[in-house]
């Protein structure tokens, strides 16, 4: 595939010629639509598709899990996702054990979703936001026509009872602790002997061909300070593959200025290259589940 990255297309343009005054229709039509079959018009642009403002944390008082699922609603589901193999080692672990094996898991997932509910930030809620704001233009709330465009996560702030971007970012993030495939799935990143990057490199390019975009877990040994980023372009060479990330801690301006930061993994060895995340992570995992689960998020506003 004919791809025109980030890169390849900022060579092209003056920054002293007023990139940051280009508008979001302009910038669209600018990307790649050659290809029949591929991403074409929804493929993402973070100066675009990003949202205007930087990643945020929750209120003080979060609200529980419970809210959202029952404890009994989350073991059957549980229970059902284990009748099919999910193919992981993880898994596998998982069905071996019994009764109260399974209700350690429930509270388990209770215990790190009540943790996880944006107290450290909405990273998966905005990649998820953004990315169906997207693929999907009239998602947009506020009458605006990109995710660049909303510049507070409280918009409209003259209105104090309405908050549609944050309810939109706040549902997407929450909905990832309390699916159970999610869940186990990503077991995989308690062990980075059970990534296989392989497979990894094949199923995150054809993502990125087939919807423009494919969001990952970047993690540290401690997986619950992980961090969720998405994957937009990517450039093939002999060493290795290079992914431009959209980071949902830095906002939408960012990127028309700077390079993107990027994420990688070595041609021959297949290893994990964190390029702009060495040092704080090691790491990474794409679920190819993740998109039916924020799909489950979409709503018809």
């Amino acid at each position: 595939m004919t791809r025109i990255t980030r890169r390849t297309l900022l060579c092209g343009l003056s920054l002293s010629a007023g990139v940051g005054a280009l508008s979001a229709a302009s910038l669209k039509r600018s990307r790649s639509t050659s290809d029949a079959g591929a991403a074409g018009e929804h493929e993402f642009d973070p100066r675009v598709d990003g949202f205007g403002f930087d990643n945020y944390a929750t209120p003080p008082v979060p609200p529980e899990p419970t809210e959202f699922v029952s404890r009994r609603d989350l073991r059957e589901e549980l229970t059902a996702r284990l009748e099919t193999p999910l193919g992981t080692r993880a898994t596998a672990a998982v069905q071996a054990g019994s009764g109260p094996r399974l209700r350690t898991i429930v509270d388990d997932v209770y215990a790190n979703a009540n943790r996880l509910f944006g107290t450290r930030g909405y990273c998966y809620g905005m990649v998820a936001a953004a990315q169906w704001y997207c693929e999907e233009p009239p998602a947009v709330p506020l009458e605006r026509d990109s995710a660049s465009e909303i510049d507070h996560v409280n918009e409209p702030l003259e209105d104090d009872a309405a908050a549609p971007v944050r309810d939109d970012i706040e549902r997407f993030h929450r909905q990832q602790f309390l699916d159970a495939e999610s869940w186990l799935r990503r077991w995989a990143l308690l062990d980075p002997d059970w990534i296989d990057y392989e497979t990894q490199e094949r199923e995150l390019r054809a993502a990125i061909d087939a919807f423009g975009s494919a969001g990952i877990t970047i993690s540290g040994e401690d997986v619950l300070s992980g961090h969720y980023v998405l994957l937009y372009d990517y450039d093939v060479n002999d060493a290795d593959v290079v992914f431009d990330v959209y980071d949902p801690n830095d906002a939408a301006d960012r990127y028309v200025s700077d390079e993107p930061p990027v994420i990688g993994i070595e041609t021959d060895g297949h290893e994990p290259l964190l390029e702009s995340y060495a040092g704080t992570y090691d790491r990474f995992l794409f679920n190819p589940a993740d998109r039916a689960i924020s799909a489950r998020g979409r709503v018809d506003r």
